[in-house]
């Protein structure tokens, strides 16, 4: 079964209204004091791992150090379950339950410290039967890249983008590197298992009024990829549900959760987001000025609905930030069609184990690595600002993926995910 965190995320929402907030560091020094709440438990495909450092406890709730993992460098682990939890504190941590193979070493291990391990092997068959014979055919399996050679090869493609030669290694490669992939490039395994089957999702929408919607973001990521990777699916036959969810309370617009994409019906249904008053019947075009930037005094040049920002962005929004300004073009129902095509493309990105990036172009920006104090699970580094410069289009907003983002949608494929 494979392993995924819940993803929440807010598009434009969080273009203009995401702030700065602490990283989620592991929970180091658990007693039985301490208050942890399990959220969610989740079986897992059991899968090799070896421990980096960090301890090892003997439940969910982290009550008891069972073991020093320094002690176990050279142990193998396997994967059975996943678990969410909530720190005294409101943070959020995941943590994996392990166990050796005989069953004698068990329990639950912060999952940023387990790496997947998978043993180098090189088997020899067809040997000559005699020293004489060299016309027997000696075969090999393919050896495995060496790690320093992927590392330079990740050092020269562009940030975050496995460009080039980088999808075209072998399956030993990606099998026995996928942590490095995953942290170099910010993807991971994030759909329930079932969700893809032999490598595509039928996605079944709940309400008729999304389905234009979803078909157009199902058009953009299979074009992109050159394969059917999403259907529309029925009541009766899908893999993934998309519907109207309320995202108010939580501030996002789109949220994905394993198996199932949800749209916030207000905002939805709420002509003036995230543009303000436009003139809806007119077809004639207009350019709106979007800016991030708090500390600006004129908000009717933002073209938003101020109230509507801060609304939204509760104790997200840091005024001391300054992101980016960018101008989207085109008529009012193209800008609105547009804005929330983005969302449901960005989420079904989500479902194909892409992350977020600071850069504004790509369909899976952030302008923060972090979401309600958590950091995400696999990011080459921390940001708390767009890396793009002013005036450059939002892939959000335009509906629009990036070459980075193809190019990290066919690594995730490779890497198994989907």
């Amino acid at each position: 079964m494979k392993q995924r965190r819940n993803i929440i995320t807010m598009i434009v929402a969080a273009v203009f209204s995401f702030g700065l907030m602490s990283g989620l560091s592991p929970v180091q020094n658990a007693d039985a004091k301490q208050s942890v709440k399990v959220v969610r438990v989740k079986k897992v495909a059991s899968k090799p791992y070896r421990a980096t450092k960090g301890y090892m406890y003997n439940s969910p709730k982290l009550t008891k150090k069972i073991h020093n993992l320094k002690n176990y460098k050279h142990t193998t682990f396997y994967s059975k379950k996943r678990v969410t939890i909530k720190t005294a504190k409101n943070k959020t941590a995941y943590y994996t339950y392990v166990t050796t193979k005989n069953g004698k070493i068990k329990g639950y291990v912060y999952s940023k410290y387990l790496e997947l391990y998978q043993p180098t092997k090189i088997t020899i068959t067809g040997m000559p039967s005699t020293p004489s014979d060299s016309t027997t055919p000696v075969k090999t399996t393919p050896s495995v890249i060496s790690k320093s050679s992927l590392e330079s090869m990740i050092a020269a493609a562009p940030d975050l983008d496995p460009a080039g030669s980088l999808l075209n290694l072998t399956s030993a490669d990606y099998s026995t590197y996928r942590s490095i992939f995953d942290h170099n490039f910010n993807v991971g395994d994030y759909a329930d298992d079932g969700v893809f089957n032999k490598d595509q999702a039928s996605i079944y929408v709940a309400s008729s009024e999304l389905v234009p919607y979803v078909q157009k973001a199902i058009d953009k990521w299979n074009a992109a990829l050159g394969t059917t990777v999403f259907t529309l699916g029925t009541r009766g036959n899908h893999s993934l549900l998309l519907k109207f969810g309320n995202g108010q309370s939580e501030g996002w617009d789109g949220v994905f959760d394993g198996d199932s994409v949800q749209v916030d019906y207000l905002d939805f249904h709420d002509s003036t987001y995230p543009y303000g008053s436009m003139p809806l019947s007119s077809s004639q075009t207009v350019s709106i000025k979007l800016s991030t930037d708090d500390s600006s005094a004129d908000d009717s040049a933002t073209g938003m609905a101020s109230s509507r920002v801060q609304t939204k962005s509760g104790s997200h929004r840091d005024a001391s930030a300054h992101y980016l300004t960018t101008t989207v073009t085109g008529t009012p129902s193209q800008l609105l069609e547009n804005y929330w095509v983005g969302v449901i493309t960005h989420e079904l990105g989500h479902a194909l184990g892409l992350d977020h990036t600071p850069y504004f172009q790509d369909i899976m920006a952030a302008p923060a690595s972090t979401e309600d104090g958590s950091s995400q699970e696999n990011a080459k580094y921390n940001w708390t600002d767009y890396k793009d410069s002013d005036g450059v289009q939002g892939g959000a907003l335009t509906a629009t993926l990036s070459q980075r983002d193809i190019d990290r949608a066919k690594l995730t494929k490779l890497l198994g995910y989907w």
